[in-house]
């Protein structure tokens, strides 16, 4: 019998580490990160970070996206980050499932799937969704018997994200239907008139004035591209400014009277990309959602908690793209 030993590459591919093109796989570190938070419960978010890095480590994959693979797992509800004392964990959710549309459906949580439930089988992989085909009462009844309940879109979706701004803002609970992404603009306008402070003229600031639905481009950029400019015409603009060096740059708020400008910064990139999608149900033009056959495309950044709508009800596709079903939930339906 001749025994040959695997190279560090062969181990990689083995166990799924590499994409096809040998770049980490987003789907193997976050099965990495599961399996891990099946075993172990709640448990040190530095441990389960050292644990995925780890496992890549030992095909010699880079590690570099380890946190931000965590990061898609908290935004899709699988686990929440929670701090206890002065270290934070990472608790699994209660076991969910939401459908996605054409008799599938997408996992939360930690389920032991039955056998007779089968999986997706050819995914991408930059999906780190774990999903299933639930075509029959008899298959939903079997995962309730798992102990993985059943939500819509609508209910994972709720409290929508820019909530949370408010509420942080405000120091005062906020109620979700009464306060829409309209009204979060209003809030936001009103914040930069009572405190937006003065900057001068020589202020570099790149607006966020271009027309929805063309390129977005970089706000860092060495120079001006995409959507970005340099000035704006009258009115409350979402923009960055630069910070204290050549990387650093602001989200913040702008309001142009003339030659006043007065900025309000936020409180990261999360909020300024719900003020843009506000901005834009507010006072219009609005961002633009691309479709072509089951290919859906959005041009601008999105928040990250839709981009993790997204990745439930579709299959990253490319860059800010997806492929879904025509039956999929509707997203942007659920956000008016």
């Amino acid at each position: 019998m001749t025994i040959e030993t695997l190279t560090r590459a062969q181990l990689a591919s083995e166990l799924g580490s590499t994409d096809l093109e040998g770049n980490a796989s987003a789907r193997a570190i976050a099965q990495f990160m599961r399996d891990a938070m099946s075993r172990w419960g709640l448990c040190p978010k530095r441990a389960l970070l050292k644990h995925a890095r780890e496992q890549l480590r030992a095909g010699d994959v880079p590690t570099d996206s380890v946190p931000q693979v965590l990061e898609r797992l908290v935004a899709l509800g699988e686990c929440m980050e929670v701090a206890i004392g002065h270290e934070s964990y990472i608790a699994p959710a209660e076991p969910r499932w939401v459908a996605s549309g054409g008799g599938l459906a997408v996992m939360l949580g930690p389920v032991d799937v039955p056998p007779e439930i089968p999986r997706l089988g050819t995914q991408e992989p930059t999906d780190v969704a774990v999903r299933v085909q639930v075509a029959s009462e008899e298959q939903a009844a079997m995962l309730e018997a798992c102990g993985a309940r059943q939500i819509s879109l609508a209910e994972w979706l709720h409290p929508l994200g820019y909530l949370r701004h408010v509420s942080r803002r405000s120091g005062d609970a906020i109620r979700g239907d009464r306060f829409t992404l309209a009204a979060f603009w209003e809030h936001l306008t009103a914040a930069v008139t009572e405190d937006g402070l003065q900057v001068d003229l020589d202020a570099e600031i790149r607006f966020a004035v271009g027309a929805p639905g063309g390129f977005f481009g970089r706000y860092s950029a060495a120079t001006l591209e995409g959507r970005w400019r340099d000035s704006a015409s009258d009115g409350v603009w979402c923009a960055y400014r630069r910070g204290y060096g050549d990387a650093h740059w602001l989200p913040t708020l702008v309001s142009v009277d003339g030659n006043d400008r007065r900025t309000f910064d936020l409180f990261d990139d999360d909020e300024w990309r719900w003020a843009l999608l506000a901005r834009s149900r507010a006072i219009g033009p609005e961002e633009v959602v691309q479709h072509s056959g089951d290919e859906v495309q959005v041009t601008w950044p999105l928040p990250q908690q839709l981009r993790a709508a997204l990745d439930i009800v579709g299959v990253p596709s490319g860059r800010w793209q997806w492929r879904m079903t025509p039956d999929a939930p509707d997203l942007w339906a659920l956000l008016n």
